[in-house]
């Protein structure tokens, strides 16, 4: 498979052994959300993969998903049901419900935000399917109609619908939780909530002073995330379509097109791009897909993205490894006989290098290898979306994690003291692993990225000795 899949990890995975299902049926990486759990619920998590990776013949990346400053309801003893036409008060204080009152519910959001409020917002929560109506608003509560039945439970995330409130993009326990993936060595952390790039920037320091590897993952969710979309993708080290809040925050039947735009944005500068939330929602309860969701999926993976995440199907649904097995079976399926375009992106040197490359290698119908040490060469040549198998290989595990949730890379550790010793290893490995056969062509290439020199031989793969 070219597009790779990403799995959320929760109670429904976790174990080693589902873990690794997913993993051989076709997985390369796996999201923790910080918003449930604590660390030493995710440390298991973490240690669960890392045991699972060395025995898969693949390197898995580990995407941890910062809360922000969302909007969540507080802590709840048990759940509670909501029926359509009842009143329901929000409060900042955790207080039982009076009998005979309507019921409450605490929630964890700065005072600031209940004071903003005004009768007739919108509240909604699990992608839109609960709904309530401010009626009234105290100074420590709002009071809302439920307009949908619903189950409230503890931590559930909620927006109010056309509206964004002035806070930070890091709420209060976001800077322990980036301690934690860095100090686990996280490839990736999903930044919620972004509505600037300075929000990115500002991150990005914060991960730099942690002396941390972790790139960002900008999730566009919010109006303002899409207004100023060029400048976040160009800031960020990869994007997320976050479906789930943005179909809240805008119209629904406007998700398709943002959710093309924003895709080939992300192509047009060069930026790796997943999309999220509800690929496969039905799978938390059924064993096999609706038509819809089948579609929606194919039609994903035709318009170029890099990854898809499945959420909730894998961390809490009844069929984790089914899910997989389905997101694979439909990604070959809509990958067979496509072609993607090529996007026009970052056109200096290196990029129309290995563009060239790449065209060069479909000609000569050979596959390519590249020897990359911090692997900007071999993203570059994902992004060209090549029609050709593209083999990479980089000198530590880290670096072949960060490449592996990217389009159509395979990737190997080949350990090496320069760029022609690497080359070399990785086509022996490669012949000997059976990728490259007698009779093969492979365009073998580096890129020296202090000498400005960028390096291209072609090869025709001997008969082997017996």
């Amino acid at each position: 498979m070219n597009v790779k899949i990403v799995a959320s990890l929760g109670p429904a995975s976790s174990s080693s052994d589902v873990v690794s299902k997913m993993v051989s049926l076709g997985v390369s990486g796996f999201r923790i959300n910080f918003a449930h759990g604590d660390a030493s619920v995710w440390s298991e998590y973490v240690g669960m993969v890392r045991r699972v990776e060395p025995g898969s013949g693949q390197y898995i990346a580990l995407i941890g998903d910062l809360m922000g400053s969302s909007l969540r309801l507080g802590k709840l003893e048990e759940s509670v049901a909501v029926r359509k036409g009842s009143l329901v008060r929000f409060s900042l204080t955790a207080v039982p419900s009076p009998e005979g009152e309507p019921v409450r519910v605490p929630v964890d959001v700065p005072r600031k935000v209940v004071e903003e409020l005004s009768e007739g917002d919108v509240i909604l929560m699990s992608d839109g399917r609960a709904s309530f109506r401010v009626t009234e608003v105290g100074d420590d509560y709002f009071d809302a109609v439920a307009q949908t039945d619903s189950v409230l439970s503890s931590r559930k995330a909620f927006v109010v619908k056309g509206r964004e409130f002035d806070l930070p993009i890091l709420g209060r326990k976001d800077f322990d939780d980036l301690k934690f993936a860095c100090s686990e060595g996280f490839e990736y952390v999903g930044l919620s909530y972004v509505r600037t790039p300075d929000d990115v920037r500002y991150v990005r320091k914060i991960i730099e002073r942690l002396n941390c590897g972790a790139g960002i993952l900008a999730k566009i969710e919010t109006p303002s995330a899409v207004k100023n979309l060029d400048s976040i993708v160009e800031e960020s080290d990869g994007v997320v379509v976050a479906r789930g809040d943005l179909g809240m925050s805008l119209g629904l039947e406007e998700i398709p097109l943002l959710q093309k735009a924003i895709i080939r944005k992300s192509r047009e500068h060069g930026k790796p791009v997943i999309v999220a939330t509800q690929l496969l929602e039905s799978m938390l309860e059924s064993p096999v897909p609706t038509r819809a969701e089948v579609v929606d999926v194919y039609e994903a993976v035709q318009s170029g993205v890099d990854a898809l995440m499945v959420t909730g199907e894998t961390a809490v649904g009844k069929y984790p490894v089914e899910v997989v097995k389905w997101l694979s079976k439909i990604i070959r399926a809509a990958e067979a006989g496509l072609a993607l375009p090529r996007e026009v992106y970052a056109a200096d040197l290196r990029a129309k290098f290995v563009r060239g490359v790449v065209e060069l290698a479909e000609e000569l119908g050979a596959a390519i290898a590249i020897y990359s040490m911090r692997g900007t060469t071999a993203k570059r040549a994902s992004i060209a979306r090549p029609r050709v198998p593209v083999y990479v290989g980089v000198p530590r595990p880290e670096v072949a994690r960060k490449l592996s949730i990217m389009w159509g890379l395979s990737v190997y550790v080949v350990e090496a003291e320069s760029y022609p010793e690497g080359l070399e290893k990785l086509y022996q490995v490669l012949v000997s692993g059976g990728k490259l056969k007698a009779g093969d062509i492979v365009v073998l290439v580096y890129g020296l990225v202090e000498e400005y020199e960028e390096v291209i031989k072609i090869r025709r793969v001997p008969p082997q000795l017996q």
